[in-house]
């Protein structure tokens, strides 16, 4: 990365936070060179570098489903919407499946809901979800789930 010809490179102080970050997560190491398996396997995945950490060690926790529902959450512009001049029916749906642990929990629980309804688009429209974008998630987490089981 340090010696990457950039087209415009990014300010020192974000490269500088970046690498921190990679090397925090175990994806480099104090020379900045990718470790072996880890760092090589998060350069390979398209996602945030965190996600792809998540990710990776969530078999050894037993949380793969959670962590490829968050990630294909994350894969999507936005799984809310509104109408204009409904603000106050979004933050009510908002708050139903909202929990205090925060917004991935909240992720899980609009992603379960959405396939106890039975994909159903009209179960999204009362709960101004973006129903493409859920069915992009299912995708996402189906084809996801299907590469981590081999």
């Amino acid at each position: 990365i340090l010696n990457f010809d950039w087209l415009s490179p990014p300010p020192a102080e974000m490269l500088v936070r970046a690498l921190e970050l990679l090397y925090a997560l175990g994806a480099v190491d104090v020379d900045a060179r990718l470790t072996s398996p880890l760092g090589v396997f998060m350069s390979e995945m398209p996602l945030d570098p965190m996600l792809a950490k998540a990710l990776l060690v969530s078999g050894e926790l037993n949380c793969s489903n959670h962590v490829i529902i968050i990630a294909a959450m994350h894969s999507v512009q936005s799984i809310w919407v509104s109408a204009r001049g409904q603000r106050r029916a979004l933050d009510e749906a908002k708050l139903r499946f909202a929990v205090k642990e925060g917004d991935h929990l909240t992720f899980i629980n609009v992603y379960l809901a959405f396939l106890n309804s039975g994909r159903n688009p009209q179960w999204c429209n009362r709960n101004c979800l973006n129903y493409k974008a859920l069915l992009r998630v299912v995708t996402y987490f189906l084809h996801s789930h299907d590469l981590s089981s081999v």
